[in-house]
């Protein structure tokens, strides 16, 4: 009892406090790309990515270059790529629709040298955090922890409540919390979230706050225990997948 409303009074003052990264989920459409480079080709891949930025395709093309995280250890994907789309009305107007199409025509070689490139990539379209939100994080940070999630049959919902709920424990034991998006399409992956870090070190770098802060913050946010956390995700998914990543400027 006395653990419990420790933690109730830990969890309070922390939603009180401000978010140490602002919003953590949204309505903000992206579309998020991840590729696996043909054998031998990921520097020439990269290469190509920092062609087409120099170029001004995404300008021309009425948007702004992605957010390209780069695979350091984990899933089996290079790159991953984060494209602002907004919302699928806003993407698919008639002004912004022939702005690619006109972009599309103006850097019609350097697009098609991409082909032979790739070996595999696939998409989901989610919804994040606000596009300023991304932006900031994205700026202020070069290591990334990446979750991606396949729920188990009507655990959707569930999931996305587990992951608010892991950022609520984050948040009280003063750790960074993670940006949460939901798919809208594509993939099977139904949820996924990203953590922000500085790099590696501070990744890596215990929790600033006791077992016994930990326990009562982890009760405080729903769970039986700080056991739970782990346990009760398990219990919701049918497979997720762990990258760890850098930028890619």
């Amino acid at each position: 009892m006395i653990i419990r409303l420790a933690g109730l009074i830990l969890f309070a003052a922390a939603m009180l406090a401000p978010a140490n990264a602002g919003q953590r989920e949204g309505d903000y459409l992206y579309r998020v790309e991840t590729i696996r480079a043909a054998p031998g080709k990921l520097e020439a891949l990269l290469g190509w990515a920092q062609d087409v930025k120099d170029a001004g395709y995404f300008e021309d093309a009425g948007g702004q270059f992605p957010f390209i995280m780069r695979h350091s250890q984990g899933d089996q994907w290079d790159l991953m790529v984060i494209l602002p789309m907004e919302n699928w009305t806003a993407f698919h107007s008639k002004s912004r629709t022939a702005k690619r199409d006109k972009a599309g025509r103006k850097h019609k070689a350097l697009l098609e040298m991409q082909s032979g490139l790739i070996a595999f990539e696939e998409d989901v379209f989610a919804y994040g955090p606000a596009l300023n939100e991304i932006t900031r994080e994205y700026a202020d940070n070069a290591f990334y922890h990446i979750e991606m999630f396949h729920a188990a049959p009507g655990k959707t919902g569930d999931l996305l409540e587990q992951r608010r709920m892991e950022n609520a424990y984050l948040k009280a034991t003063g750790q960074t919390t993670n940006m949460i998006f939901r798919r809208a399409a594509g993939s099977d992956v139904d949820v996924f979230t990203i953590g922000f870090h500085e790099n590696l070190e501070a990744f890596a770098a215990p929790a600033p706050a006791s077992d016994e802060d930990k326990e009562a913050a982890a009760v405080a946010a729903g769970f039986k225990d700080r056991a739970d956390i782990s346990f009760y995700l398990r219990s919701l998914i049918s497979g997720h997948h762990d990258t760890l990543a850098v930028k890619v400027e």
